[in-house]
């Protein structure tokens, strides 16, 4: 299916530029897509669609991950010139989409500080501070996500595509955190997760753990008021995540990740050490649970990146469940 024929209409109003690989060969098209607070989601988005695509495709949703922050409007351009980098040609998530034959976007989800307490609101990260927010363009920005997606799949199908009911959901750092943690509040929107160099500091599928309330992040014990939790669904999902064996960007000592409370919750029921005793931890509690859905991979010799075999192997992942879909 060419994507020449539908690209104009998915993009509606917003410009449209030719994707050209090194050689100068049209590889496909990017856009920004324009923000619609009138249907839900307050940031735009930024589209990477591949000349060819398949006939059911499954959009991709690449996690915004930005450690810079500032102002709203230089938080908006920042995550916006990430997501350029990215889904550019070379990008990783570039080379994904094409492969698959699918689009993929990053949400223009902004990382904007907080002056008055003196650090950031870490959307990205889904903490508890930032889904705690209310009357701002950044409140939910997990709900924010979800009708961006019906938007999208509604152009897809003026167009004449039909996108898949499910999507991808994939990071790396804070990008892979926020793969971890939608996929936990929203696993019925979800076909396959994939997060790496995030798991020093998981979310257990668990509303207690050793007797405590697991609060979020650490858990689902908290979380009545985001998410009707479906253990069930989740279970289901496909999920991916992978470390660097040499990874020791831990997140939990840092206040704009995790609260005090939640710190030493973490501290106490899974350990100081983020790499390797808590990145240990999570995989033998994946086996206890039964999560049969959820694999494991530790890069040896890798700190905090990925590196080109695990890119392939996610490749091969999602190839792989991409061709199951009707």
């Amino acid at each position: 299916m060419n994507a020449k024929k539908i690209i104009n209409c998915i993009a509606e109003n917003d410009p449209v530029n030719d994707s050209l690989e090194k050689n100068g060969d049209l590889d496909g098209f990017l856009f920004k897509g324009s923000a619609k607070p009138e249907l839900g989601f307050n940031f735009g988005y930024y589209m990477y669609l591949p000349s060819i695509i398949s006939e059911t495709p499954v959009l991709i949703v690449e996690g915004p991950s930005v450690g810079e922050v500032g102002s709203m409007d230089k938080a908006c351009a920042i995550v916006y010139e990430k997501a350029v980098f990215e889904l550019n040609t070379g990008g990783f998530p570039h080379e994904l989409a094409k492969v698959l034959q699918c689009p993929i976007i990053m949400p223009l989800f902004p990382r904007p500080e907080d002056k008055e307490n003196n650090t950031n609101i870490f959307t990205h990260a889904l903490t508890s501070r930032a889904m705690s927010v209310t009357d701002s363009p950044i409140e939910r920005i997990d709900l924010q996500l979800i009708a961006m997606f019906r938007y999208i799949k509604n152009r897809f199908l003026l167009s004449g595509i039909k996108l898949y009911d499910k999507f991808i959901i994939k990071g790396f750092s804070s990008g892979g955190v926020f793969a971890h943690r939608f996929t936990l509040l929203h696993p019925q929107y979800i076909l396959a997760a994939v997060g790496g160099g995030n798991m020093h500091a998981f979310t257990l599928p668990l509303k207690t753990y050793h007797g405590e309330t697991l609060i979020w992040p650490n858990g689902m014990g908290n979380t009545d008021s985001y998410c009707s939790f479906d253990y069930d669904c989740y279970k289901a999902v496909k999920q991916l995540y992978y470390m660097g064996d040499m990874d020791f960007n831990d997140p939990v000592p840092y206040d704009d990740s995790f609260t005090e409370e939640e710190r030493q919750q973490i501290y106490r029921l899974f350990g100081k050490n983020g790499m390797p005793d808590r990145w240990k931890k999570y995989q033998e509690l994946v086996k206890t649970l039964g999560l049969n859905n959820i694999e494991c991979k530790t890069n040896p010799g890798l700190d905090h990146r990925p590196g080109n075999e695990i890119r392939d192997y996610i490749t091969v992942f999602l190839r792989d469940i991409v061709a199951r879909v009707k």
